[in-house]
């Protein structure tokens, strides 16, 4: 069973401040254990509310652009919660590269300006999957591997939980390669081997492809899991940036997983563009 449509907001999950401090502290919640030691979260999991927006800095500028867009009030707040005020640490030619895709992305005919996520149905890599689209996962634990089956764009990753040598420094990927490791009830995942071919969101929050992403997924108790990421990249930002999103709760019993298919080979944001041109070139 498929589901099909175009991508063309960010579902993200926005929480409180004391809920967010909450979800990175220890919890005292004592899981089930499977044979191989691990905490037994096996389950399907789906986003915790959220809010309608295109970008992960928030901010006035950007709601009011995102309302004249869609004609949807989004919150102002972002997912950014260090550093304080919200913003991606760029370094200069990588805030003005994001700053030109914000201007120009609802108006120049160009595959430049356009969400790579929209115009290729590319995997959205992380830490992305984990705060757009259906927002949905199933968690799998075979021996040794935390298996995370995303509804949106059919991704999947598989997280090795062992210290096998990383992939060659030349090979990237959109969604990296990844090794996980528990510490207490929180899945530790460390993320290198990423391309530079993905966005944070929508209006061009770009990133180089020496990124490293460490995610830190907390299972506070059996239905509800804590998420937050922290991005270095010693070519695109002064320093570490974390997000926070609100996370994501157990799904109702009976719950169906279903495909969410982004076609590869859609022609509908190639004529989209030409039309866009030959508007421009009256």
């Amino acid at each position: 069973m498929g589901r099909l449509f175009a991508v063309l907001t960010v579902v993200i999950a926005l929480g409180a401040p004391g809920l967010a401090a909450a979800q990175t502290q220890a919890t005292s919640w004592d899981p089930p254990r499977r044979a191989d030691g691990q905490p037994d979260v096996e389950g399907v999991y789906t986003g915790r509310g959220g809010a309608t927006t295109y970008s992960i800095e928030g901010g006035d500028d950007h709601r009011r652009v995102h309302l004249q867009i869609t004609g949807q009030i989004t919150d102002a707040k972002g997912l950014v919660v260090d550093p304080p005020d919200g913003k991606i640490p760029y370094q200069p030619w990588a805030a003005a590269r994001r700053q030109d895709i914000f201007e120009k992305h609802t108006d120049a005919p160009s595959v430049d300006y356009i969400d790579p996520m929209t115009r290729g149905c590319f995997p959205s890599g992380v830490p992305r999957v984990n705060y757009q689209g259906g927002n949905v996962i199933r968690i799998v634990q075979p021996p040794g591997y935390v298996v995370m089956i995303h509804e949106f764009q059919h991704v999947y990753r598989v997280i090795p939980l062992d210290t096998r040598p990383r992939l060659p420094e030349t090979v990237k990927l959109f969604m990296g390669d990844s090794r996980g490791r528990w510490d207490g009830n929180t899945l530790v995942v460390d993320v290198t081997n990423l391309n530079d071919r993905t966005w944070f969101d929508i209006v061009g929050g770009i990133h180089s492809d020496a990124m490293r992403v460490v995610e830190r997924w907390t299972f506070n108790d059996p239905k509800t899991i804590g998420y937050e990421a922290t991005m270095t990249d010693p070519k695109a930002f002064t320093r570490p940036w974390t997000i926070r999103i609100r996370g994501f709760a157990r799904a109702e019993r009976g719950y169906e997983q279903w495909e969410d298919a982004c076609v590869e080979g859609n022609k509908s944001m190639e004529l989209w563009l030409e039309s866009q041109a030959a508007k421009q070139a009256r």
